[in-house]
């Protein structure tokens, strides 16, 4: 992970986000725990998230995110999509969507969080309110 960190360090932010480039990465060997349905999910240091987006940490989405996809296709990490679009409900339609529509794969009867069938709008709301409730999060509106 060191070596990986001062190897991507020596890029420039335009390197380490055109969009046609190939996306390294390295494993951490360590896992976080999802708090909204108890997943390990593998920590990666990769060179296309850039600290002045965000925190510099994401959770990835490879089933909703172009990048992240083809990120976790490289490194082989299993892609799980949670959002079908409604225009078309094929199950075997696994393409990267990154738009609105209706959640799926997502309920846990570990933490009692079950936003299945809901609208991509209102599982978000839904979510904020579980995590405020569990004490994983609160509602905050940034500009």
């Amino acid at each position: 992970v060191e070596e990986y960190k001062d190897f991507a360090s020596r890029k420039s932010d335009l390197e380490r986000t055109e969009l046609q480039k190939d996306k390294t990465g390295v494993f951490t060997g360590c896992y976080a725990k999802n708090p909204a349905n108890g997943d390990a999910v593998p920590i990666w240091v990769a060179d296309y998230v850039l600290a002045s987006y965000g925190t510099g940490a994401i959770m990835a989405v490879p089933a909703h995110d172009t990048r992240d996809n083809e990120f976790a296709l490289k490194y082989n990490i299993p892609v799980k999509w949670v959002v079908k679009n409604e225009a078309n409900s094929s199950d075997d339609a696994k393409q990267v969507y990154p738009g609105l529509g209706i959640i799926e794969n997502s309920s846990s009867s570990e933490t009692g969080l079950d936003i299945n069938q809901l609208s991509s709008k209102e599982a978000g709301l839904e979510v904020i309110e579980w995590a405020e409730r569990t004490g994983n999060g609160k509602k905050k509106v940034n500009y």
